[in-house]
């Protein structure tokens, strides 16, 4: 069997920001760039939705980020709505940012924002 061509991608968890484990797909098989796959997250201790980043694809860490920090996944990593829509919203002026990655706070942001 020959050399087959591999590509890297990045994950990065929906709940809390961090970079998860790469995964490596054979060339031909990858997912599309911002695919959500569950893996289990070294900060959360259980299995969660992570976001599939890939640099030259028009879905990066950049992206990924601004999602998060937007508040477009829910408790179960979901995306709320479709990233081309929430950029949409923030170019607008219909969405505020409401975290930063890194903030351990975020879960009780997100909360206290659907509250009110």
């Amino acid at each position: 069997m020959g050399r087959q061509n591999v590509v890297m991608s990045e994950f990065y968890c929906t709940q809390c920001g961090n970079k998860g484990l790469p995964v490596w797909r054979r060339a031909g098989k990858e997912r599309e760039a911002g695919h959500l796959k569950k893996l289990f997250c070294l900060k959360c201790g259980r299995e969660t939705n992570h976001a599939e980043c890939k640099e030259s694809t028009h879905y990066q860490f950049s992206d990924f980020k601004i999602e998060f920090e937007y508040g477009n996944f829910t408790e179960e990593g979901l995306r709320k709505q479709k990233y081309g829509e929430l950029r949409s919203d923030i170019n607008d002026g219909r969405a505020e940012k409401i975290k930063t990655l890194g903030d351990d706070r975020s879960t009780r942001i997100r909360k206290e924002l659907l509250d009110t």
